[in-house]
């Protein structure tokens, strides 16, 4: 274990995987031993040929037995030694690959958990193509590394430990000579080996870029096309398919180098072993069939130091992607590591924004200033503001998706950076303009926000939200399958959708994206008095752009550049707000 220790990082990427492989080290212990009892029988098969060129075909005295027999004994006990061999090898490569498949599910598992966990800022900052890669191509390569190299290096290297003595016993000046070349091929591994480590994690970059860039094009392929820019698209996507063919060729050169490698290094050693040998079967000290038997394990000895190669190289592989994936493992949520645990009020009655500043880290101004306000439950409040005023910073903040860099968001007055996490984002349900859908039914979609929802409620939350109408009218109704993202959709569609599930969840503290867009003048008379109604008994916020509504809502907060100008009612505000009085007519002008 020192020696391979030295060869590469792969055991300390290895130990800090341990949690996941842990609960499986019973089927581990199987597996390695039925290859050990593999390795084993490997060292008995070339002794049936000593039998039987010693005693029968070449004896080197009078035999005592009759040859016919020693050559049906060796042969039964040939065929005995591989069929045992063959059940121990079928039976352990079984075990391997339950093992290996368990193993890539709790790997997969615990990234995903802590990617869906990770703050926005963190997924902002990394490539979601890139991300996948890591999830789906670099979790199997670890868990090659973690299972099927690590039960064969070892059953190897127990074979080739086993070998070399029994080779010392036949002859110490013969295994001598082969082990000179242990040395020479050590190093050749060791060296490659990097060179395939750093070749590989140069690959999975590229692949990653490659997958990302992937992504966003089939995404917006539609737009893609209406703007003719699909040749240029494919153009682009070539070049990085090429770069990332060309990181592949590198990995696959080093590992085709050290395979080269092993075999002139054990083919020297061979003809090395073959001329001195035969010259010590002339000179008496060796029989025949000990020169066979000793070439015989020369040659075993090459097997398992090829497949101890070719295990190097997916270890090397192993590595790179071991090392993506723990740069994500390892990397904490400052807001989940500093929650305190104490749950927040079941029933809320006020949210206040208490002087609250945020700066996104990609932009030097900041995105809120100094913004103070609060909403009482049974008020409809509207954040009303041109874009980039800082309205949806407001909301991510009041779920702590991240946490003000001044100020506070209090609940009751407890600040959320006193409360527990998930209960505080449990108490909320939110309604994005950015309608978020999956390509899976409608109930699945709706059901994330209330999972033990039953249809009544389900349909009773979609008609809230004005969406019944289109869903009832579906032939698979709750059941129809949307398309990926909830493409097959309109976009009033899909936001209807996400309130209902908004609506669903039943949250003390109800936060909407522009609820009115894309509602004909019904819907939306119907939604207004839904929010009413929910206000009852719940604190609402909306984000708006619709003037023609404002008046119908108990107070409008007014933003601008990340600030509150002035808040009241939309009558109050339009008398003692120059500034709110020319947003709103320039809202309600048709663009020309």
């Amino acid at each position: 274990m020192k020696i391979l220790r030295r060869m590469s990082r792969g055991l300390d990427v290895a130990r800090r995987f341990q949690r996941h492989v842990r609960d499986h080290r019973g089927g581990m212990v199987l597996a390695g031993s039925l290859s050990l009892c593999a390795a084993a029988l490997e060292v008995l098969r070339p002794w049936p040929l000593k039998w039987i060129f010693d005693g029968a075909l070449a004896p080197t005295g009078e035999p005592t037995t009759d040859p016919r027999s020693v050559v049906l004994l060796g042969a039964g006990a040939a065929l005995l030694i591989v069929l045992l061999k063959l059940l121990a090898e079928y039976v352990a490569t079984v075990r391997m690959a339950e093992v290996g498949q368990a193993v890539t599910r709790s790997l997969r598992l615990g990234l995903f958990r802590h990617l869906a966990e990770l703050s926005p800022e963190f997924h902002a900052r990394h490539k979601t193509g890139d991300l996948l890669v890591r999830l789906m191509g670099d979790v199997p390569m670890v868990r090659t590394m973690l299972v099927d190299s690590a039960i064969m290096i070892t059953t190897r290297l127990v074979l080739m430990v086993a070998t070399i003595g029994v080779m010392l016993w036949l002859d110490p000046a013969l295994t001598v000579v082969v082990l000179a070349a242990l040395p020479l091929l050590v190093a050749s591994i060791r060296f490659l080996s990097r060179k395939i480590t750093v070749a590989v994690r140069k690959q999975r970059a590229k692949d990653g870029e490659l997958a990302d860039f992937l992504q966003e094009a089939l995404v917006a392929n539609d737009v893609i096309q209406s703007l003719g820019g699909t040749d240029h698209t494919v153009k682009r996507f070539s070049r990085g398919n090429r770069s990332s063919v060309r990181a592949g060729l590198k990995a696959a050169r080093a590992a085709a180098r050290l395979t080269g490698w092993v075999d002139a290094i054990l083919g020297l050693s061979t003809a090395a072993t073959l001329l001195l040998g035969s010259l010590r079967v002339l000179d008496g000290a060796l029989t025949p069939g000990e020169l066979l038997v000793f070439l015989s394990y020369v040659r075993s000895l090459g097997k398992p130091a090829r497949s101890s190669a070719k295990q190097m190289n997916k270890v090397a592989k192993g590595t790179a992607c071991g090392e993506r994936i723990l740069e994500i493992l390892e990397r904490h949520d400052g807001l989940r590591s500093q929650s305190s645990g104490d749950p927040a009020p079941l029933a809320p009655s006020r949210l206040h924004f208490d002087h609250v500043s945020y700066a996104y880290a990609t932009q030097d101004a900041a995105a809120v200033s100094d913004v103070d306000f609060s909403i009482e439950r049974g008020e409809v409040v509207a954040l009303f503001g041109p874009s980039g005023a800082g309205k949806s910073t407001l909301m991510r903040l009041a779920l702590r998706l991240f946490d003000p860099s001044e100020g506070a968001i209090r609940i009751d007055g407890h600040p959320l950076t006193d409360l527990d996490i998930d209960s505080v984002r449990s108490r909320i349900g939110l309604a994005m303009q950015e309608a978020v859908l999956f390509g899976d039914t409608i109930r699945e979609n709706l059901l994330l926000g209330s999972p033990e929802a039953d249809d009544a409620e389900l349909r009773a939350a979609l008609e809230s939200a004005g969406a019944w109408e289109f869903v009832g009218g579906l032939p698979e109704g709750l059941d129809t399958e949307l398309g990926a993202a909830g493409s097959g959709l309109s976009g009033g569609e899909r936001q209807r959708l996400c309130l209902a599930r908004a609506l669903l969840r039943g949250a003390p503290i109800l936060l909407v994206d522009e609820p009115f867009a894309g509602l004909d003048e019904r819907t939306a008379r119907s939604l207004e008095t839904t929010l009413k109604a929910a206000a009852t008994d719940r604190i609402v916020l909306a984000i708006t752009h619709d003037v023609s509504r404002l008046a119908r809502f108990d107070r409008v907060v007014f933003l601008e550049g990340g600030q509150v100008v002035d808040e009241g009612s939309h009558e109050q505000l339009l008398e003692r707000c120059t500034r709110y009085a020319e947003v709103c007519d320039l809202l309600r002008e048709p663009a020309p």
